[in-house]
């Protein structure tokens, strides 16, 4: 009976996902594309705007050229650099009263996920005030939140592309998507070199968030030829830069690469949900804290493999497309040699393999809602038992 219920659910989430009406944001790419977003602002009628950050951002010079440039343009602006990772109730609430007494117009996003995601939520409340609970589900709102212009830092969540956030709920540290497409941005600045500051462990987790994002639209059944041909380009390009962004932060075409991918991959995922590999990494987040591109590479490899030969035909297709794998291989051998480049990749940038304080007495509760999470929300190629999801985060624990 579960298993038509969850079937039933992703039938549901598939048309509501393909129905939902969602404008395309206008989107600036290139070195210093955030400065002209900026000027944009100006032009667009705005005279005072809320920048929301967070703390280290904030005092990093990174907004130095942004808030420059607003000032030329005769823009005032007041910075909220309160949001803190996996941002909560509160944060939102704290951004919102700032927007409300300060007599703010717009809202300008300079981060990465976290903040683009309270950004998001920030410009909803405003214009939808009440509890942040209501906003739980999918297309709640009543009206378009203000104004939003993103500007990413980090190259992975594709958050300024998606209708989907993620807010924390401070009592209980349920992780709540919130789903709405009235919350994509209006404007976006893909801006390499914003994100050139960006440290090796950010570079590859986030860059991991985007593979895995990719991929499991790959695999979605909500997929179509749209999202395909946009999770493709994602992969293509995650695997020709990502390793070369890691390892020199400087170089502005692996940069501005890693930029495209990951809003491309948030395109996709944004029309197709994701998957078993978010379903774990979400739990993995709210009971150790593992930040979540961390996490998602901790088991995107090992959930590929557990959903057996239903996914060779398209990880197959994935490996032919990044290069691996030889010519007249099978399915199952192309997939297989997908999955251990995804290996190789997680490897060669070292990347943690284990969510710190994981401790046996968590993973029945990590597993019951990631059963849940993935069954009752996401079209994922195969339904996996609680057995096959209790053997992935098994291997989690240190040993």
């Amino acid at each position: 009976m579960k298993t038509l219920y969850y079937k039933f659910m992703a039938f549901v989430v598939t048309w509501l996902l393909r129905l939902l009406p969602r404008n395309a944001p206008v989107v600036y790419k290139g070195v210093n594309s955030a400065l002209v977003l900026c000027e944009q602002v100006a032009i667009l009628g705005f005279t005072r705007v809320l920048i929301v950050t967070d703390n280290f951002l904030g005092n990093s010079g990174i907004l130095d050229g942004i808030k420059s440039t607003l000032t030329t343009s005769s823009v005032e602006f007041v910075v909220f650099d309160g949001v803190l990772p996996d941002p909560a109730f509160d944060q939102v609430q704290a951004g919102e009263a700032v927007y409300r007494s300060e007599g703010c117009q717009a809202v300008i996003a300079v981060g990465g996920g976290s903040v683009l995601d309270a950004a998001k939520m920030i410009a909803m409340l405003h214009t939808n005030p009440g509890p942040l609970k209501s906003f739980d589900g999918i297309q709640k709102s009543k009206k378009p939140g203000a104004t939003l212009f993103a500007i990413p830092t980090t190259a992975g969540t594709g958050s300024e592309i998606t209708l989907a956030a993620i807010i924390t709920d401070p009592v209980t540290h349920r992780k709540i998507p919130v789903v709405d497409s009235k919350m994509i941005p209006g404007y976006v600045a893909l801006d390499a070199e914003i994100m050139k500051g960006m440290p090796p462990g950010i570079t590859a987790a986030t860059g991991m968030d985007a593979l895995t994002h990719a991929v499991e639209s790959y695999l979605s059944k909500a997929s179509s030829e749209a999202t395909e041909i946009q999770a493709r380009a994602a992969i293509r390009l995650i695997f020709k830069y990502l390793v070369s962004a890691y390892r020199d932060g400087s170089d502005m075409e692996a940069r501005d690469g890693m930029a495209v991918a990951s809003f491309y991959a948030g395109a996709a995922f944004g029309k197709t949900s994701v998957g078993y590999v978010h379903g774990i990494a979400h739990q993995l987040g709210r009971v150790c804290g593992t930040p979540h591109g961390n996490a998602n590479a901790m088991v995107l490899p090992e959930v590929l493999a557990a959903y057996g030969d239903c996914v060779y035909p398209r990880l197959a297709e994935l490996a032919r497309l990044v290069g691996v794998g030889e010519a007249g291989a099978s399915d199952s051998q192309l997939a297989a040699q997908f999955i251990q480049a995804i290996v190789d990749l997680r490897q060669e940038m070292e990347l943690p393999l284990q969510p710190k304080d994981l401790k046996a007495q968590d993973i029945p509760g990590i597993v019951e809602e990631a059963l849940a999470e993935a069954g009752g929300l996401y079209p994922v190629p195969r339904y996996m038992s609680a057995d096959e999801v209790k053997h992935i985060v098994t291997g989690l624990l240190a040993a």
